[in-house]
């Protein structure tokens, strides 16, 4: 969730049972910043060149890909290991294959492009820090140990941002006078999310951990204000709150990074966004703002006291998630942050 995360199908940090685990195996800011044209160009760039490989995957390599791999082939992990929340499940990709919202389409299917070969996909929508470190779908599936790369992106839910931004989008009141308890339910994170990065270094000796944090969800309305897919529905004091919330989400994030002795890739991941956000759901935003969700809208997969919430839940599914393309971007993000370790 920049500032928010909207974690998927099971909303508001339920837990997550009986899950499937898929695992598979190929061949094939957080302080705000001005714009940086070049270093987006850069970025668009490099997202092109994943978008690329992905499209490779499983066949022939395209020639461009393959060049775009070459310098990262060298110095790519062994594998890839992948546990969190939505935001690395790959919901808003399309083409789930089980309730946790995994998709051949996540990132994890993209990182390092044909130099990894070996890629394992644990995250679930809809998890929070208990759930990626006490289910058996996650931190105790992580098979084996070796120089591998372990990613873990989870938070948003246990700050309660998908009830929250339901809240922003569909309460006639404004949601901003809820700040300063979301604040403080942030600020708690603290703790947990370094117990649950020392367990996974644990779990995984010799392996290195990359944690990463969440993009801006929604653009500084100063800088893009006419944004069809949010106008009508958030208002300039809400998008900015958010904003600020998600700054607050990932500096909390990065200060248990340093503490636990992992790297961080809040930064990476808010850089690539910027200019990226949900805005008009055009091909330009990387994220989904409000997008209605129409085919399984009536039928939710999970059981809960309010089925209700299931219903609005599922008719909002991909919203505020990575598009195909940014996808890509959360796989240029990690990317960067490897080479920077």
């Amino acid at each position: 969730m920049p500032g928010v995360t909207f974690p998927g199908r099971r909303m508001g940090g339920a837990a997550v049972t009986g899950r499937a685990v898929l695992m598979t195996h190929t061949s094939t800011t957080h302080h705000e910043r001005p714009t940086r044209s070049l270093t987006r160009t850069a970025v668009t760039l490099g997202v092109a060149a994943i978008l690329l490989v992905g499209a490779a995957l499983g066949a022939a390599a395209d020639a461009s890909a393959t060049e775009s791999t070459a310098e990262t082939a060298v110095e790519a992990p062994s594998a890839v290991i992948t546990l969190g929340d939505s935001y690395s499940s790959g919901l808003g990709a399309g083409g789930y294959l089980d309730d946790c919202d995994r998709t051949p389409q996540a990132w994890n299917n993209l990182i390092f492009g044909s130099a990894v070969t070996d890629r394992t996909l644990l995250a679930c929508s809809g998890a929070a820090i208990p759930d990626v470190a006490q289910q058996v779908q996650q931190l105790a599936a992580i098979p084996g140990a070796g120089d591998r790369l372990i990613t873990v992106t989870v938070g948003g839910n246990d700050a309660g941002f998908a009830d929250e931004l339901v809240n922003c989008l569909v309460s006639f009141l404004s949601c901003t006078r809820r700040e300063a308890e979301l604040t403080a339910l942030i600020g708690s994170l603290h703790q947990p999310l370094v117990q649950l990065y020392d367990s996974v270094q644990a779990a995984a000796p010799g392996d290195e951990v990359i944690v990463g944090g969440y993009p801006m969800l929604v653009p500084d309305p100063a800088v893009r204000d006419d944004c069809p897919a949010l106008t009508a529905l958030l208002s300039d004091s809400e998008r900015l709150m958010l904003r600020r919330l998600g700054v607050l989400l990932n500096d909390v994030i990065d200060a248990a990074a340093a503490d636990a002795g992992v790297e961080s890739a809040s930064d990476e991941v808010v850089d690539v966004f910027d200019g990226h956000e949900a805005c008009a759901n055009d091909p330009g935003d990387w994220l989904y703002g409000l997008k209605i969700s129409w085919t399984d809208a009536t039928e939710p997969t999970t059981a809960s006291a309010s089925p209700q919430w299931d219903v609005v839940s599922a008719f909002v599914r991909d919203s505020f998630h990575p598009t195909a393309n940014g996808q890509a971007g959360y796989a240029v993000a990690f990317e960067e942050a490897w080479d920077a370790r």
